[in-house]
């Protein structure tokens, strides 16, 4: 372990100077005074183990001394040792940590002589880069897809920046620029867990003399794991490897600039050998969306054509359900004009073409709305190269459209209801990565904004879902082994400005069937009522009584068995009676000068008991009188993904209001629509339980049939496009 991993070259102490630490004779100099962080010893000896060397590059004669500092505990000492050279030597100290548990490593200096220690770390290399070495490229921010520039990059200094129109970073001397970002870090824990590169090298597209540093972040904290001298007019390879490089936390490389530099580029090198060959199909399905997909498959087509390794191997297939594109308008694809069979039709129609083709090892269904990096698909390649599992699926984390730095979800599960992993973090932080890294106990699925899964893994389709639920279906129907990692995403539309009874409806319908069919989803009837009732009771109590009527009627379809999925494969009057029974959530624009005018509504009423039993007690007002309800038809709310039925609880009208779509849902207490839906589901319920065993039964062999590449090229071939949905 060198010292000089540890040294922070941009603390202000007089005795440090660029890559020389200088100790005066006779003085003592503690290393703590210019460390990035304190020196755990639970984090040393896990890594390194009792015992190891601490070793420094020295001119001089200096005395090393090592102790441990607990908390509430004696001082140990754990090391030491005498080193002396005329000459530029290496030198070492043992370190003795068998005795101690906990606490942290503290390292002094004693001068005996004038001193100087050095970092030793080899130049870079100019030297050409193999394409099939390289994991993937650093990205950089562009106008057309992400301006976010800490996504990509950060910087210390004024006279640091990157520009949008050469796409290169600038630095004056004695500025830094920072790639440990999400879309340029390394994401040690999950390369090393799922793949075969144990080695880790870097190369940059470079100018100018630099330090360049290999920063390691974890729960620890931060610290250097190696560092190059750069002097340079073209690509240098850093061939000082990380070698065996941490198993936790993300690496990215940090350069600070001694004379004016700038970076074009860079990017990660293995020398692991590729553990399978990969060909991928991505499938694209669109329902009138021409000029969102045409952008997509332009802006991909052009960087796959571009890639040194990737050309040949990647394909597109753009799935158009609505018919309303020809091939011209997507030349860097395959065209197939489709049924509106929804999304579920769609994917299933690219994933069949695709192993009927059968030179494809791999798929990657994307949504025609999700705005995704090319370098997110290339680095995606590069971890299926190397998997470890031939089962290995990666889903793609979903960032918000509207802000572009905060994350929705980085993969999620499902157990009645889909819970999201990292919700809400921000990408900008740099601890926030490490977090990201964090895999749930519970298996979880690909969401089909981004999911690259394996084609010889697909023992069962996809059930007609329409939309809604399928990407569920798939993940867990199949024996997929299902990862995120960071910088692999797409942007897509806050999924809040999609939540209405239609999605009520298709949304519950599909998770219930989940757990009918599904065996690792299987439960009770008691489950399956918890979940309908904790959705209807939220809606039907929240003014949203088309959404909870929505609720009954895919309670309704539900009980009409497997054949009700057939016959509706092409819902259209289905979904004209949700919009039927959804007519009083109808949403209109609002201006920002009627948004003024509102008031915003209490978050919460008092939570003591009293109030709390007599909102329950009431069916959340519901029961009350009419002079006891509050007239306030200039409250607000806000929308979010499930209603608050206490921020309309005795009020007689509440409006709701989308901040994204700048949409706005009036909503008004309606005693006789709330008991209409109430006695409807209880009704409902009964005959679900009397008939539950028999669904399952139904259910289970329905799907038999429904799963099969038959069964959906029976549809592809036989459908008419009956109207517009």
């Amino acid at each position: 372990m060198d010292i000089f991993q540890f040294i922070d070259r941009t603390k202000s102490e007089p005795c440090l100077m660029g890559n020389e630490l200088y100790l005066i004779e006779g003085k003592w100099f503690r290393l703590d005074k210019i460390q990035f962080c304190p020196l755990d010893v639970t984090y040393l000896k896990t890594r390194f183990g009792d015992h190891f060397c601490l070793s420094i590059h020295f001119v001089g004669k200096i005395v090393i001394k090592a102790g441990v500092n607990a908390e509430g505990k004696s001082f140990v000492w754990c090391g030491e040792k005498t080193l002396e050279s005329r000459t530029a030597e290496k030198g070492t100290c043992h370190i003795d940590l068998s005795k101690v548990q906990s606490g942290t490593l503290e390292i002094s200096f004693l001068a005996l002589k004038e001193s100087t220690i050095f970092d030793n770390s080899p130049a870079a290399v100019e030297k050409d880069v193999n394409p099939e070495h390289v994991l993937y490229d650093f990205l950089s921010p562009t106008y057309e897809l992400c301006c976010e520039e800490p996504l990509y990059y950060r910087f210390v200094g004024e006279q640091a920046y990157y520009s949008f129109e050469d796409r290169k970073v600038y630095l004056k001397k004695k500025s830094s620029v920072d790639l440990l970002t999400y879309f340029n870090a390394f994401s040690a824990v999950k390369w090393k867990k799922y793949t075969n590169v144990e080695h880790l090298s870097t190369y940059l597209d470079f100018e100018g003399e630099a330090i360049a540093e290999a920063i390691h972040i974890s729960e620890h904290g931060e610290r250097v794991l190696a560092s190059w001298k750069l002097k340079a007019d073209h690509r240098v390879t850093l061939e000082l490897p990380l070698g065996e490089y941490p198993d936790v936390g993300i690496i990215g490389l940090r350069i600070h600039a001694e004379r004016e530099c700038v970076l074009h580029g860079g990017g990660y090198l293995t020398d692991a050998p590729v553990t399978q060959s990969v060909h991928l199909g991505i499938g694209i399905t669109t329902y009138r969306r021409e000029d969102a997909v045409k952008a997509s498959v332009a802006r991909l087509g052009k960087a796959i054509a571009e890639h040194p390794l990737y050309h040949n191997a990647i394909d597109i297939t753009v799935v158009d359900n609505g018919q309303t594109l020809v091939p011209e308008d997507v030349p860097a694809a395959t065209l197939i004009p489709n049924k509106n069979l929804g999304g579920t039709g769609g994917f299933m129609r690219s994933l069949i073409h695709y192993q009927d083709e059968g030179t494809y090892t791999h798929c990657l269904f994307m949504d025609d709305d999700a705005s995704c990096e090319a370098g997110s698909l290339f680095r995606s390649m590069s971890f299926m190269r190397h998997a470890l599992d031939l089962k290995l699926a990666l889903s793609g984390a979903m960032l918000f459209e509207n802000i572009q730095f905060l994350q929705w979800e980085n993969g999620a599960w499902f157990d009645g209801g889909c819970h999201s992993l990292n919700r809400n973090l921000d990408l900008r932080v740099p601890q926030n990565l490490h977090i990201n890294e964090t895999e749930s106990t519970q298996q979880i699925y690909g969401a089909w904004w981004f999911f690259f899964f394996p084609i010889l893994q697909v023992k069962q389709y996809s059930l007609p879902f329409f939309v809604r639920g399928d990407d569920i279906d798939f993940s867990y129907s199949n024996d997929f082994l299902i990862a995120s990692l960071n910088g692999v995403s797409c942007w897509q539309q806050d999924f809040k400005t999609k939540e209405n009874a239609m999605t009520v409806y298709l949304f519950l319908r599909s998770h219930v069937i989940h757990h009918l069919t599904i065996p690792k989803l299987k439960c009770s009837f008691r489950t399956i009522w918890k979940i309908l009732w904790g959705h209807f009771a939220a809606y039907n109590n929240s003014y949203l009584y088309g959404s909870a009527a929505c609720v009954n009627l895919a309670i309704k379809h539900i009980l009409q068995g497997p054949k009700f999925w057939e016959d509706n494969i092409v819902p259209v009057e289905v979904l004209k009676k949700v919009k039927e029974l959804s007519a009083c959530e109808k949403s209109q624009p609002y201006t920002e000068q009627e948004k003024d005018a509102l008031i915003l509504a209490d978050k919460n009423l008092k939570t003591v008991r009293l109030p709390a039993a007599i909102r329950q007690g009431s069916l959340n007002g519901h029961l009350l009188p009419p002079w006891m309800i509050r007239h306030t038809p200039n409250d607000m709310i806000f929308k979010w993904m499930m209603p608050n039925r206490n921020r309309v609880y005795m009020r007689n009208q509440i409006i709701m209001i989308d901040n994204v779509t700048h949409q706005k849902t009036v909503l008004r207490r309606d005693v006789k629509h709330y008991f209409k839906n109430l006695f409807e589901f209880l009704s409902l319920g009964i005959k679900l339980f009397i008939r539950y065993n028999a669904l399952c039964t139904v259910y289970n062999e329905g799907q038999k049939k429904q799963r099969t590449c038959s069964f959906w090229k029976k549809q592809f071939n036989t459908y008419k496009q009956e109207e517009t949905i």
